[in-house]
């Protein structure tokens, strides 16, 4: 999968108010993710060749993965929207 992360630099994503999470392209098909407050590994977001995606860790909820796949593959505001329409429809 190619990502739409800037020419494939380190970035960061806010996934909560208490967490900041910086993306590190690895060498293959993936990212480490790294919690730059609380200074720890959080694990690594995965892609296969059809740009599906896999969280390997445990420390990220499920909003957080959803987050940070959608700011690798440039999907963010369209996860953002079906989440958001989501929660909407339960309440």
């Amino acid at each position: 999968m190619k990502s739409k992360l800037f020419e494939e630099k380190t970035v960061t994503a806010k996934t909560s108010a208490e967490r900041w999470v910086r993306i590190f392209p690895d060498q293959g098909d993936g990212y480490q993710l790294y919690d730059a407050l609380q200074e720890r590994d959080v694990g690594r977001i995965l892609f296969d060749a059809d740009g599906n995606w896999i969280y390997d860790g445990t420390a990220l909820n499920i909003d957080e993965q959803e987050h940070i796949a959608g700011s690798i593959s440039g999907n963010y505001k369209e996860m953002d929207n079906l989440i958001r329409g989501l929660y909407e429809k339960e309440y």
